[in-house]
């Protein structure tokens, strides 16, 4: 990347030309992180009026701002021309002073040209613009979007149904990708090349009908000025400002918000206290439920963000709603958990058939438990000793299941009452081993409770039977 110095044509003073020029200085100073002085810029030119107009405006602050400038072109080989297209551009950029490299999909990962119409067109260009920043050690890349573009980006949005973000249209920066020209409209751009006695080259398919920027540009938006009067872009560009700063006041309330999840788990799993959820807003919550979502590899639908925040505020404890496939939200007890949904793999249970000793193994929702009885070795996590005169054979160490009772001191007890008093979030109930005697009764619930001793008799024999999880 170099810098050239006096490449660029001189300024008219009080020239229409100059007074562009000033206006972007200005606002560059007024937005210090946009393009930060002593940058290596590269620019992205299509040949078009915009990205033109941007390399002259560049070259015309270079010396000022200290600015390293080189050029790049993207030629996705797709449509009759576009070679020629690519050379126009190179020889406009080197009218301006500077040097412009041309690449293909080859260049952006994809060989033999992207597949798919118009987004897979943008995907190959922002993965080559961003592989030639790379080789380039450039600290931004710029491009021509301007106040036109964004416009139109806004009705898109909004006719297809959109919040604060989508309303605010095109970014002024993302990551190193920056516009510094979303101040000034396409006709004033094109006028200052024209005082500058400069050309750019036309895109056919930037009038092509088929697509639905092309019909909004020459159909809708001169419909709307002719319908409406005024002055509906003024309008829509001061909408997308203001949506502009009410999604960065939404931006930093979920970023406190998000400051108080816990994980997300290995990519898994998410918690947050629910008196933290309930402090916020239903937008926050949104944000926060989409930013944890692509965390986990998801990408939520307005439908499914919707259905999570509802239950932020109003689901019940034990409870929870599939916010998309394979991800949910749920309440247990004071947190909200949003987490990936795996398929656990079915139960096994363990039977024991007599008053013996042995060893075994059982898998209760997805987790692998060891359990020993008869003898044991004094390592395991819980252990406990039934009358032997109480035992039914054979034993059965199984999960809970509907209906399930134990007696307990105070009395007979339904489990799902037990465990919820236990505090046992309900995602983690399918894992708490339960032994049942070849009757029915539950005579223990691993960790939590033991069926009590009809009558004691301390000469009777016991069962020892004890518990290690995996």
């Amino acid at each position: 990347m170099t810098r050239r110095r006096g490449a660029s044509r001189p300024l008219a003073a009080g020239g229409a030309h100059a007074d562009v020029e000033d206006r972007l200085r200005r606002a560059l100073r007024s937005a210090p992180d946009l393009l930060p002085p002593g940058s290596s810029v590269l620019v992205a030119c299509s040949g078009g009026s915009d990205s033109v107009a941007l390399v002259h405006l560049l070259c015309a602050l270079r010396d000022s701002h200290g600015l390293r400038l080189a050029a790049v072109h993207f030629d996705h080989g797709a449509r009759p021309g576009s070679a020629e297209r690519a050379a126009q551009a190179v020889e406009l950029c080197r009218r301006a002073g500077v040097s412009c490299r041309v690449g293909g999909p080859g260049d952006a990962g994809t060989e033999g040209g992207p597949a798919g119409g118009q987004t897979a067109y943008r995907g190959a260009r922002y993965a080559f613009l961003e592989r030639a920043r790379r080789r380039a050690r450039a600290d931004r890349v710029a491009l021509g979007h301007q106040r036109d573009d964004r416009i139109e980006t806004v009705l898109l949005h909004a006719l297809r149904g959109c919040g604060f973000r989508g309303l605010a249209g095109i970014p002024p920066r993302r990551g190193p990708f920056v516009r510094p020209l979303l101040g000034f409209g396409r006709e004033e751009l094109r006028d200052y090349l024209r005082a500058l006695g400069e050309t750019w080259v036309e895109d056919p398919a930037n009038r092509d009908l088929r697509y639905r920027r092309s019909r909004l540009r020459y159909g809708l938006v001169p419909a709307l000025r002719e319908g409406v009067g005024g002055t509906p872009r003024r309008a829509l560009a001061d909408l997308a400002r203001d949506a502009l700063v009410a999604d960065g006041g939404l931006e930093r309330r979920a970023r406190r918000l998000l400051s108080e999840a816990a994980g997300p788990d290995g990519g898994d799993e998410a918690r947050i206290a629910r008196s933290a959820v309930l402090g916020y807003d239903r937008a926050t919550r949104g944000r926060v439920l989409r930013k944890l979502a692509h965390d986990m590899g998801f990408r939520l639908s307005r439908r499914g963000t919707r259905a999570g925040v509802a239950f932020m505020g109003d689901g019940a404890s034990g409870h929870g709603v599939d916010i998309a496939d394979g991800l949910r939200v749920e309440r247990e007890f004071d947190r909200i958990r949003v987490r990936r949904v795996r398929h656990a793999p079915p139960d096994v249970e363990l039977e024991i058939g007599d008053a013996g000793c042995g060893r075994g193994g059982t898998r209760l929702g997805g987790h692998r438990f060891e359990i020993r009885w008869g003898v044991l070795e004094g390592t395991e996590r819980w252990a406990t000793a039934l009358p032997s005169r109480e035992m039914r054979f054979p034993l059965r160490v199984r999960g809970p299941r509907p209906g399930d009772r134990i007696r307990t001191p105070a009395g007979s007890r339904k489990l799902v009452k037990l465990l919820a008093e236990r505090r046992v979030p309900a995602s983690e109930r399918r894992r708490v081993p339960v032994v049942e005697s070849a009757d029915g009764r539950i005579l223990w619930v691993v960790g939590h409770a033991v069926r009590p001793v009809a009558s004691p008799d301390p000469e009777g024999a016991w069962f020892a039977i004890g518990v290690t999880n995996r």
